[in-house]
């Protein structure tokens, strides 16, 4: 399997392949020490003597970020999970018991419906593999993330859910064929 700790740099004048990582940095002032790593995800095949020639990447060439409403870029998982989701509803709420078996309940805070989606991406070629597992671990299960393909059940119109990966593993079945399972928790956290 590729490396997903053996990313290049991104250059111009060579062909990318689809599932190709690159990485380009944003460094502090003109010390040369990176501030900011941000790896993109070729969407298809292409060569960089078109466009783009430089950051910022366009939609079109390169996937692995996408703006939020502020115009803040958050990192885009862009990779469509297989078709055996499951998602687990457990909304929090607050009971308070009185007397003669009444009770009253109350949602616990305001975000008390989030999500968890257990996810299977099943026949991945290496590369792609390699590209989904480095997205993943590139978020350290912290750093929040958008997923692109929700099914419409879970989507909620132009609102962008905010995801995290806390797990996530893979089984090489044979040459060229990868599984990857995660649980993707849904989170009201800006990080």
């Amino acid at each position: 399997m590729s490396s997903i700790y053996n990313i290049e740099e991104y250059k111009t004048g060579r062909e990318y392949k689809k599932n190709d990582i690159v990485y380009k940095t944003s460094n502090i002032g003109s010390s040369g020490v990176p501030k900011v790593i941000h790896y993109y995800y070729a969407l298809k095949t292409f060569t960089t003597q078109a466009p783009p020639t430089t950051p910022p990447f366009t939609n079109q060439y390169w996937g692995g970020y996408t703006n939020d409403h502020e115009g803040q870029q958050i990192p885009h998982f862009i990779w469509t999970a297989s078709y055996n989701l499951s998602t687990n509803h457990n909304p929090r709420v607050n009971t308070i018991s009185f007397g003669n078996g009444y009770e009253q309940k109350n949602p616990d805070g305001l975000f008390t419906g989030l999500i968890k989606l257990s996810v299977t991406f099943d026949m991945r070629t290496e590369k792609e593999a390699t590209a989904i597992l480095q997205f993943l671990k590139a978020r350290r299960g912290t750093e929040s993330f958008i997923i692109q393909n929700l099914p419409p059940v879970y989507a909620d119109g132009s609102y962008k859910k905010r995801f995290i990966c806390p797990n996530f593993s893979s089984n090489f079945s044979f040459h060229d064929n990868y599984t990857i399972k995660a649980t993707f928790n849904e989170t009201n956290s800006t990080n």
